[in-house]
């Protein structure tokens, strides 16, 4: 593992470039881009229901639903993905860098973020605030289950290549990762703020979240363990337990019941005191992760 320091190979891509962005015009491009993305996406985004509605409503089954979904979902983030592909082919630097053991770091963040999410659910669980919900209509088909996996991971990769292949390393390079790590994740926080989260217990789930993510980037060298335990925790949620909205169905059907510090309220669990706590655990092992002497 990689120390989380100006030793970093993902600071020194930064380091190393010859068209160098300023840590604070990033991060006010980075607020002012998503900003526009979900501004603009609230303003439209009845339209372009109602449109993708009526080019899928013919078709059978949940498909009209999974596609809407799906589309909307590939609108959105793509455009995330878009913009750090390109501002970062402007700076001549790696987005995804080559890693060595990325099928490790990719197994290490897929049982990071399920492991995590189910720990999560199961301390909620202990104290009285999930139940087994009714069982599914019908059980859910293999073809739209694989398809809500791509639409589960396209907003994983997009947010992660947005903010920790790009926005982070540069304010980590500027400011240094004490203030670039929890400044990238107060970003990332923010965002899904203006996406609908509510209470402070979500907006700090969703800042240790991002703690957590750039310090798996910054200790792993790479995108893969944070992409693939974002993904995850995202399906885990939603088609593996069935505790937030996923068209596609879910393996189980799982129900917050109780006290909305536990359940999370109107935030689900991602609101809840289960979830700051299995994150606080799990963003202290990565700071206390033993890295190698020197960067790759």
């Amino acid at each position: 593992m990689y120390a989380a320091d100006y030793s970093n190979p993902w600071v020194q891509d930064v380091l190393d470039v010859r068209r160098r962005w300023r840590a604070s015009a990033c991060a006010l491009v980075a607020v002012c881009f998503s900003m526009a993305v979900l501004f603009g996406f609230r303003t439209w985004g009845d339209g372009l229901v109602a449109a993708m509605a009526a080019v899928f409503g013919r078709l059978p089954g949940s498909w009209p639903d999974t596609l809407t979904f799906g589309a909307l979902q590939c609108l959105i983030f793509g455009l995330f993905l878009i913009f750090a592909v390109a501002a970062t082919r402007v700076e001549r630097r790696r987005l995804w860098r080559r890693q060595a053991g990325a099928p490790t770091a990719l197994a290490a963040g897929l049982a990071i973020g399920a492991g995590g999410f189910c720990a999560a659910v199961a301390l909620a669980a202990l104290a009285g605030a999930v139940t087994a919900g009714p069982p599914p209509a019908a059980p859910a088909a293999f073809v739209p289950m694989l398809f809500g996996l791509a639409v589960v991971a396209l907003p994983s990769v997009a947010e992660e290549t947005f903010f920790r292949g790009w926005l982070q390393p540069l304010l980590c390079a500027d400011w240094g990762v004490r203030l670039g790590l929890p400044i990238t994740s107060a970003l990332f926080g923010g965002l899904h703020v203006i996406a609908g989260a509510h209470g402070p217990l979500a907006v700090m789930n969703l800042f240790l979240g991002g703690l957590l993510f750039g310090l798996l980037a910054l200790r792993s060298g790479g995108l893969w363990a944070p992409a693939a335990a974002h993904f995850a925790w995202n399906w885990a949620e939603a088609g593996g337990l069935g505790l937030a909205e996923n068209p596609s169905g879910s393996l189980v059907n799982l129900k917050l019941v109780g006290d909305p510090l536990w359940n999370g309220g109107a935030d689900t669990m991602n609101g809840s005191l289960a979830t700051t706590v299995v994150l606080l655990v799990m963003v202290a092992a990565a700071m206390l992760w033993k890295s190698k002497a020197t960067p790759a």
